[in-house]
């Protein structure tokens, strides 16, 4: 029987992710994201495509983008056991409880009535019903001479998986499903340098049919990984110069990953003189991700160091009031969201700070040209700009908007390294804008037989 691809979500564009194998005749679902531009049935993969029971589910990491829609397809299909490795589990649910929050806030102040999707009751259940797998962050070679990363999941006709570290994010692994002789690997997110906390991925060993691999960057020429330390050094100057002018520094970034890694090197850069020590502060959702990975941090670099909970505190209130309340000290805020999302905090805060001259907003990883961080970032003095579609435009005052690349992601030479280092038979683009996948799949072409992910498209892997 035939083995097939096909693309629920997350095909060329970077949300949603969500893919069905069909391994002759056994569905399996990889991620069960929602989009994070998006809102209503539009932000949700197209699972009325599941038209048979699926096998199992397999979550490569806990980015919203990836599980957001997962108490979903759990509803429509309970009986599918769900995996993960134990960071990843824990992230989730956490993750997903604040999710509910969203929805709910959408609801009464957008008049949205599709919201919620799901409830606080909807994420009970799944506490058991998602499988931690244990996993090794690092290559520990097996008696049988394997480098093993995790324990084998065995489904039925002799399907059997593994989860292989990713890089990216605590708990962030890829998916490696073999039947036989034949293999597929699905790269989630992932990351090839080491960074401040997490490990670079590891890539799987062996004969490999099919490689599913993420291109976020790969539309993204300036954005090199080697040269991480000299941004890092950059940053260090650009905080410092305005931090001590008397302004504050905004950094825009996801509660889980992001938030952690700036966390690690403004610890650094503070303990090494490099920063001035000024009050260092975080929003909620960052604090609750950032107490899991203390709980799993054996999962983390040697020697990783996080910042104690008595060394920053936490946003509370972000009306009009506080915000000003919050600017008059110099400060360093790390805020949720990376994209600025309307009415996030690193939105409400941003819109002051554009306004004067003395701040600095520093976005530290990837910005879709689709959202308000994007049109932040490209903001210049004199231009108004509107913060929320039922608010007044502010007029833009503050230059030193700035961008340092700290991605979680590989570059677009990384992603192209990833393909020829594992050499499958075929490869299928997911996770990236067109324009980079199309760049990737000249590169690619000749060497590999390559497929563009495109919602609604099945691929046929015979």
């Amino acid at each position: 029987m035939a083995w097939t691809f096909s693309v629920l979500g997350g095909g060329q564009e970077i949300g949603a992710n969500s893919y069905l194998l069909n391994l002759a005749g056994t569905r399996i679902l990889l991620d069960a994201g929602l989009h994070p531009k998006k809102y209503g049935e539009e932000s949700l993969p197209d699972y009325d495509r599941i038209d048979h029971e699926l096998e199992a589910i397999f979550i490569s990491h806990a980015h919203l983008d990836h599980i957001g829609s997962l108490p979903l397809v759990n509803r429509r299909h309970p009986q599918a056991p769900i995996f993960a490795t134990l960071p990843t589990k824990d992230i989730a649910l956490r993750m997903l409880h604040n999710t509910v929050t969203v929805m709910n806030i959408f609801r009464e102040e957008k008049g949205m009535l599709e919201y919620p999707f799901f409830d606080r009751q909807d994420l009970w259940p799944l506490e058991e019903e998602i499988l931690g797998v244990e996993y090794r962050p690092r290559r520990i070679p097996s008696p049988q001479g394997e480098n093993l990363y995790s324990e084998w999941v065995h489904l039925r006709r002799g399907i059997q998986v593994h989860f292989i570290p990713a890089g990216h994010v605590l708990g962030a692994a890829g998916v490696l499903l073999r039947q036989g002789k034949r293999v597929i690997y699905y790269t989630g997110d992932i990351s090839l340098k080491d960074q401040a906390l997490v490990s670079g991925a590891l890539l799987p060993e062996g004969r490999i049919d099919t490689l599913i691999l993420e291109c976020t960057y790969g539309n993204d020429p300036g954005y090199h990984s080697q040269n991480r330390q000299a941004e890092i050094d950059s940053f260090a100057r650009e905080a410092t110069s305005v931090l001590s002018a008397g302004g504050c520094v905004l950094l825009p970034a996801f509660a889980l990953g992001k938030t952690q890694e700036l966390l690690c090197i403004l610890s650094g850069l503070m303990r090494e003189g490099k920063v001035p020590p000024v009050p260092l502060y975080l929003s909620g959702l960052g604090k609750s991700v950032t107490e899991i990975y203390q709980e799993h941090r054996r999962y983390l670099r040697p020697r990783a160091s996080i910042l104690s909970f008595d060394l920053f505190s936490v946003l509370g209130s972000l009306d009009d009031l506080s915000v000003r309340a919050l600017l008059r000290e110099p400060a360093v805020i790390v805020a949720t969201n990376g994209m600025m999302v309307e009415n996030t905090p690193s939105a409400r805060i941003a819109r002051w700070m554009v306004q004067e001259e003395r701040h600095g907003i520093f976005f530290c990883g990837y910005v879709d040209p689709d959202t308000l961080g994007y049109r932040v970032f490209h903001a210049r003095p004199g231009e108004a700009l509107l913060f929320s579609p039922d608010g007044n435009p502010v007029t833009v005052r503050n230059s030193n908007i700035r961008r340092f690349y700290l991605s979680s992601h590989a570059d677009r030479y990384e992603i192209l390294e990833v393909a020829r280092r594992i050499h499958p038979r075929h490869i299928i683009l997911v996770h990236g804008e067109k324009e980079g996948m199309e760049f990737m799949t000249g590169e690619l072409e000749g060497d590999f037989r390559v497929f563009l992910g495109e919602r609604g498209r099945t691929i046929d892997l015979d």
